[in-house]
């Protein structure tokens, strides 16, 4: 069988390229639209809460909470995920952002985190891991713990601190930030390094 009788055939059924490939287009919807409804999975409710882990009582995901005194925003919490535990009045977060809103001289001061805790009655926060403490001074804060306590408005850690500024760089163990007085304190092995001199 020849070229010529090939294309006689072709001619013959009208095939065109055109024709080729809207039988392909037809082909790939068709084999893509299997693989969806294969690989889709129907979640009842009930499973939905045996997902979740134990003591859980609710999950979120992409909280935006933001705490206000008298008509005045204080502070916003934002997390990828949250999980709430109503025995412990506690709420776990995954990837925490905060902002505290207008703190005088420090401006408006944001921290991040990869994980943290609320707790629920209190108000109090404790930031875990990679904490970064930003204010609108261009200071930045390091470390890899941090304390919130709301009654008190106090920011405090225990651990290894390092507070980098423009032309100064300072480090320490724990650390205590008095919002309300705008008082800074690193409380021992303090170490600073100005790099203008």
């Amino acid at each position: 069988m020849g070229l010529g009788v090939i294309l006689t055939i072709i001619m013959k059924c009208r095939i065109t390229i055109r024709n080729l490939l809207l039988i392909f287009i037809v082909a790939l919807l068709g084999a893509v639209s299997f693989v969806v409804w294969r690989n889709f999975k129907f979640t009842t409710p009930e499973q939905l809460v045996e997902i979740l882990p134990d003591n859980v009582d609710i999950a979120l995901g992409n909280v935006d909470y933001t705490e206000t005194r008298g008509d005045r925003r204080f502070w916003r919490l934002q997390a990828d995920s949250v999980a709430h535990e109503a025995q412990r009045q506690e709420v776990q977060l995954e990837n925490v952002r905060m902002t505290f809103y207008d703190r005088g001289e420090f401006g408006d001061i944001q921290l991040t985190a990869r994980r943290g805790k609320w707790f629920s009655e209190t108000g109090n926060i404790e930031l875990i891991g990679d904490v970064v403490v930003k204010s609108g001074q261009d200071q930045a804060l390091y470390c890899q713990q941090l304390f919130y306590d709301n009654k008190a408005e106090l920011i405090a850690s225990e651990s290894p601190v390092r507070l980098v500024s423009k032309d100064m760089e300072t480090k320490g163990r724990g650390l205590q930030v008095f919002l309300q007085q705008q008082r800074m304190v690193i409380l021992g092995q303090v170490q600073t390094r100005l790099s203008s001199w």
